[in-house]
């Protein structure tokens, strides 16, 4: 049947991209200002450096265990259950007194997040019609990327208010995020026995290349994070343009998938997003000249896409 013919903006979908939104404007309402915290909580570049990227691996390393948790147990209830685990985390970490603590925080949040990415995608697919999924996947995608700008903008408050109201504004939108989540009606599926470690649903890895390519082109944008006025406005039109970016690039990554790896796709160029973002806005803080690199960074990522990362779609692309 044409694809044109199925319904994909059901009310389940509009609420699991609704909790997408909300998840991701949680989650960068209160990362960029971790750094701005730590430093007046006593801790030092490399400390903060340590913290920001312990949540990258934390992300990253959780990813193997997405296969088995959505087998074992419902994916509506693993997201909710991240969901739960990031509203904690966030809340605890305006009662650190020590760095190993915010570390511990830090490294949880970050596996809990991609447990909720991948959870979330899983359950976006198994709620869209099989005609449908490809347009729902790019549709998901920028649902997150539209809430990452809103969660940076919100951010901003951080000059007006102290940490402790940032945290509890990304609570109330992680709140939202979890009632959006609870009145999603998520069919049963029947346990598959996946193995305890796999990549299913993490990694495709045909999409290597273009993986590295949108985490090269995240980094020079998560870059422009540490600009201060009055070059704010810069990462905010970086931002809204890798968010508009977003849905071409889903495309992409789900063209090189088989029809049971589009979750896949999905997934590994979200992480890859949100690796070079935050590893952007590390480096961010320890480079003289942001603005030149952060530049140099995304045009040479640009660059290399057009000659080498498109060639290579094309020649490897599973599907028209």
């Amino acid at each position: 049947m044409k694809e044109g013919t199925h319904k994909l903006m059901t009310l389940d979908f509009w609420l699991i991209c609704i909790s997408n939104f909300l998840l991701y404007a949680g989650v960068w309402t209160l990362l960029p200002v971790l750094s701005a915290e730590g430093y007046l909580f006593g801790l030092d570049r490399f400390n903060m450096m340590v913290t920001m990227l312990l949540f990258v691996v934390a992300m990253i390393g959780i990813g193997p265990l997405h296969a088995y948790l959505g087998d074992v147990y419902r994916r509506n209830h693993v997201l909710m259950a991240s969901t739960i685990g990031l509203g904690l985390c966030a809340f605890g970490s305006t009662m650190v007194t020590q760095a190993w603590q915010l570390w511990t925080l830090d490294t949880v949040a970050g596996a809990l997040f991609g447990i909720a990415t991948t959870a979330g995608i899983t359950v976006a697919i198994d709620i869209t019609k099989s005609q449908r999924r490809g347009a729902g996947n790019r549709m998901y995608a920028f649902s997150g990327a539209l809430g990452l700008l809103v969660g940076f903008l919100l951010s901003k408050l951080y000059l007006v208010v102290d940490f402790q109201q940032i945290v509890y504004g990304a609570l109330i939108l992680w709140a939202g995020c979890l009632v959006a989540e609870s009145c999603v009606y998520v069919p049963f599926r029947a346990p598959e026995g996946v193995g305890l470690l796999n990549l299913d649903r993490f990694f495709l890895p045909k999409a290597w290349l273009p993986a590295i390519n949108v985490c090269a082109l995240a980094i020079g944008i998560g870059m422009t994070t540490s600009l201060l006025p009055p070059y704010t406005w810069i990462c905010t039109v970086a931002l809204l343009a890798l968010a508009i970016g977003v849905v071409p690039l889903t495309r992409m990554f789900v063209k090189l998938s088989h029809h049971c790896q589009r979750g896949t796709a999905n997934t590994t160029m979200q992480l890859a997003m949100m690796t070079g973002l935050i590893v952007g806005m590390v480096v961010g803080e320890h480079v003289e000249n942001v603005l030149i690199n952060s530049l140099v960074t995304i045009l040479v990522s640009l660059l290399a896409f057009s000659l080498i990362t498109l060639p290579y779609f094309r020649k490897k692309r599973v599907r028209k």
